[in-house]
């Protein structure tokens, strides 16, 4: 079936529906020695003992089905494939080195399949030139070794590629590696397979300047996947160090990347079963446009500018770790354009302007006349006013504005936080960061920066989810389900930021969360099932945040990797209405490195008083609405507005 545009892809993808199987003779390494076809290369020339291939000026071609073995060294030449179209083709590589200056070292023009089998103990070396010498109209190869049929890596030997022209490893239909080890530097990509990239086992050592290993067929939903079972992984990317155009599948091995742009990226679906990850990106660790799901595995994010994103985040398992300069998870609305890759608009706007990011709202601010978004601007465009703040916010005005930004004069400070209040009054008294602006606001209403978009949905599931981020930490477009798991944030230090942010609501039932960070775009749980609190509380950078219960004991706790000001806290422990006490900067037992303990004991530190609740509390503050002793918000801490219902300065 043919479809017309990605969308239609888009629709029709079923991970279940794809071929990630490994044949038979894919797993089958072995070879009958005594019929094989013997092919010795001599720096010059070549000489072939058997049937199916014959020595040209060239270098060798091979025009029938067979087991070929390859060994010696050919300094300016090629290896051909050129059989019929049913027939099957296996290369043994015994000790082979093959350099073409002006074209691929391997070239399988035509064949049904070839099996290019890595003789066990042997060290194998492909490179080429710079330049390939191409016939007229055409575009290929363009990769050291290159095949138009399914090629498949497999045995127990070492192979080495050397791309000076495009790309290293390259099949037009699928490539499959079963094993061996692979030393790979290319000036594009290292593995490459249009239809599909499929990983059982084997080492690698991958320098990329492009991707590092890629999939991008775009016309069915059936291909285009990248799909690893194991294997030991170093992959430096000068773009993504692994991209698939429908799937990118990680479900066992070791993994250790470095990546200039994504570290994963999928332009659909994301899949996390089983792998150990290692990734430092310089823009997301794993991005997918549709869906990505963490089932399991160990992730440790050291550097990126969002960890997660997607626009519907699942943690259903696995040990997750991010660092995050922006975002920790984000759940953003899909983009299937031919141009999703597209990190900006565009590098400057008409008269001299300079364009915000696409936002996480969705889109970039329109600009005015100066080249600025106006007020009222959606996240990701400047306001201009000099009191607005990063994300779009509208300019202060007599009265907070949909973003929830106070306007100095109503006695919050810029960035949305209000002045300590005396003892006993209400520490949020202005509607909140989710309000409509109103006085004492609907935590219900409008859900934040810019409408929720009812396709943005982060769920949390299970799993142990860590993040430390300088943008928001837990950031939906839409809404935030909380069902189980362990869930501890470090918030960022900045006020135009918040550890929780959605557009949408916030439920919880069951899981552990601990979040801290700064008070000014603060949000609370809207409701659920499990009662949460959140509560103004002060810390530094490497003290333990801790929730004990009426008897002393530890109910959960983390180590705070930064200075904070509120804690959203919950627990299945919680009970409606129970009184429990959080304590900062104390000793407690027997914790993890990260700080994590669920049980034990907690000695010295300051405590705060919380009441726990299955309800945001909308008379304490509006929507942004939290009182010093606890009673719960939808949304921020001191959000701007007028005074709270309940009286609160």
């Amino acid at each position: 079936m043919e479809y017309a545009s990605f969308e239609e892809v888009a629709a029709a993808f079923d991970e279940s529906a794809l071929d990630l199987d490994y044949s038979k003779r894919d797993l089958d390494a072995s070879y009958d020695a005594s019929s094989a076809t013997v092919i010795t290369l001599s720096f010059d020339s070549t000489s072939v003992q058997g049937a199916g291939a014959q020595a040209s000026a060239a270098g060798v071609v091979i025009s029938s089905a067979g087991t070929y073995i390859v060994s010696g060294e050919l300094t300016d030449g090629q290896l051909l494939v050129d059989a019929g179209d049913d027939d099957k083709v296996q290369l043994v590589l015994a000790g082979a080195i093959i350099h073409n200056e002006d074209g691929a070292a391997i070239y399988v023009r035509n064949a049904d399949k070839c099996f290019v089998t890595l003789d066990a103990g042997t060290e194998n070396n492909l490179s080429d030139g710079s330049s390939y010498a191409l016939e007229d109209d055409s575009d290929e190869p363009y990769a050291t070794l290159f095949s138009l049929c399914d090629l498949t890596l497999n045995g127990s030997g070492t192979l080495s590629v050397t791309s000076a022209y495009r790309h290293a490893v390259c099949s037009k239909d699928d490539l499959v590696v079963v094993s061996d080890t692979y030393n790979i530097s290319a000036v594009e990509d290292g593995l490459r397979g249009h239809d599909s990239v499929k990983v059982r086992d084997g080492v690698f050592t991958i320098q990329a300047d492009g991707d590092g290993i890629k999939s991008n067929k775009d016309d069915d939903p059936t291909k285009g996947f990248v799909s690893i079972d194991g294997g030991a992984f170093d992959i430096q990317a000068g773009d993504d160090a692994v991209q698939g155009k429908t799937l990118v599948r990680l479900a066992g091995g070791s993994m250790v990347v470095a990546a200039n742009d994504d570290a994963f990226h999928s332009d659909l679906e994301m899949h996390l079963m089983g792998a150990s990850i290692e990734a430092s990106a310089g823009d997301d660790a794993f991005h997918a446009e549709t869906k990505l799901t963490v089932d399991g595995g160990t992730v440790n994010v050291t550097s990126c500018n969002e960890g997660y994103e997607a626009e519907r985040v699942y943690v259903n398992g696995g040990d997750t770790h991010i660092v995050a300069s922006d975002d920790g998870v984000n759940a953003s609305a899909a983009d299937l354009s031919d141009d999703a890759d597209a990190d900006t608009v565009s590098n400057t706007l008409p008269n001299g302007g300079t364009p915000g990011a696409l936002g996480k709202g969705g889109g970039a601010a329109t600009p005015d006349a100066g080249g600025q978004a106006p007020a009222g601007a959606r996240q990701g465009g400047q306001a201009p006013d000099s009191a607005a703040q990063q994300d779009g916010q509208a300019p202060g005005t007599a009265g907070a504005q949909q973003g929830g930004q106070a306007p100095d004069a109503a006695g919050a400070q810029q960035g949305g936080s209000v002045p300590e209040p005396p003892a006993g009054d209400n520490a949020g008294g202005a509607g909140g960061a989710t309000g409509s602006g109103q006085q004492g606001g609907d935590p219900a209403a409008d859900g934040g920066m810019g409408q929720a978009d009812s396709n943005c949905l982060i769920q949390i599931n299970g799993g142990y989810l860590v993040v430390d981020s300088v943008g928001d930490s837990i950031d939906s477009n839409g809404n935030v389900e909380v069902t189980g798991g362990v869930l501890l944030v470090s918030g960022p230090t900045s006020d135009g930021n918040g550890a929780f942010d959605y557009d949408g609501s916030a439920t919880i039932s069951g899981g552990t969360v601990l979040m801290v960070g700064s008070t000014g775009m603060a949000q609370s749980f809207t409701s659920g099932t499990q009662a949460f609190a959140m509560t103004s509380a002060s810390g530094e950078a490497g003290q333990s945040v801790c929730m004990v219960d009426g008897s002393g004991n530890v109910m959960a706790s983390f180590t705070a990797t930064k200075r904070f000001g509120m804690v959203l806290a919950s627990s299945p422990a919680f009970a409606e209405g129970g009184e429990y006490t959080l304590v900062i900067d104390g000793e407690v037992a027997n914790a993890k490195a990260d700080g994590y303990t669920d049980s034990g004991a907690v000695s010295g530190g300051s405590e705060t008083a919380i009441t726990a609740s299955c309800t945001a509390s909308a008379g304490v503050g509006g929507a942004g609405g939290m009182d010093a002793g606890g009673a719960n918000g939808a949304g921020g801490i001191g959000g701007a507005g007028g005074p709270a219902a309940g009286g609160g300065k």
